[in-house]
């Protein structure tokens, strides 16, 4: 399939490099920061260009891999008739893109994009689509870049996303503080790798919730009263200490 692509930052990179890899050729790069833009095209061997008004009109898809405030502007300014256009959100309904065509869908990567990662393992799609005939396009489309599919409605997949904040977002904040605790207290960081990395790796083998340790768990009030006494200094800390203690206590009952 022809692939027109409007936006140059991660998620686009990700697609656009998934589309040439699959031999689904990348027509043109359209995205409002020129270079970028042009950077994205030469490695896709694409066209580019800063203007919707030059948008190629003859793709089979256009995808808009751009923020979600972006997506709003472009339901505004956009018009492509009956083209298929799929957006790649997780928070953002289907709906938000109506006024742009009406054949509609999402291609939602399910994975933490990184546009200068060159590789990725698989990523899960979630797929949603306006109608029986847009569906089967794009689900052709999914299924010859990735290996796991699944079709949701804007509100499962916004369930999912949510699911994924918990999983990535915040476990990489929570590594975040303890990385600026270590720094303030004088103390190596470096020393938490293999246990970040363990942490990781057992969900490959154990469900989550069987492989939970710590004093919270234990019930050790004597320990987890000595960790809030050190974080006097850190009121962030201090607060998300005994809120994450008491969940993981009450989620184990």
């Amino acid at each position: 399939m022809d692939i027109v692509i409007i936006g140059s930052g991660n998620v686009a990179h990700c697609f656009g490099h998934f589309m040439k890899l699959h031999g689904h050729p990348v027509k043109q790069v359209i995205s409002r920061n020129r270079e970028n833009a042009r950077l994205l095209a030469e490695t896709l061997g694409a066209e580019h260009s800063a203007d919707l008004f030059d948008i190629h009109m003859e793709a089979d898809i256009y995808l808009l891999a751009v923020g979600d405030e972006a997506l709003v502007q472009l339901n505004n300014d956009l018009r492509l008739g009956r083209r298929i256009v799929v957006h790649t959100a997780g928070a953002v309904p289907l709906s938000a893109i109506s006024n742009i065509s009406a054949n509609t869908g999402v291609l939602y990567p399910l994975q933490s994009i990184r546009k200068e990662n060159k590789s990725y393992p698989e990523i899960p799609l979630l797929l949603e689509a306006s109608s029986d005939e847009v569906q089967k396009r794009l689900l052709a489309l999914a299924q010859s870049i990735s290996g796991s599919i699944s079709i949701m409605n804007s509100e499962q997949r916004l369930q999912m996303h949510l699911a994924a904040v918990f999983c990535n977002n915040f476990t990489n904040h929570l590594i975040a503080l303890a990385k600026f605790y270590c720094e303030q207290e004088g103390r190596d960081f470096s020393l938490l790798a293999p246990i970040i990395r363990e942490t990781f790796q057992r969900l490959d083998k154990f469900p989550p919730e069987h492989v939970q340790t710590g004093p919270a768990i234990r019930n050790d009030a004597r320990t987890m009263a000595l960790h809030e006494s050190l974080l006097a200094n850190y009121p962030s800390m201090a607060q998300i200490y005994p809120l994450l203690s008491e969940s993981i206590q009450q989620f184990h009952k």
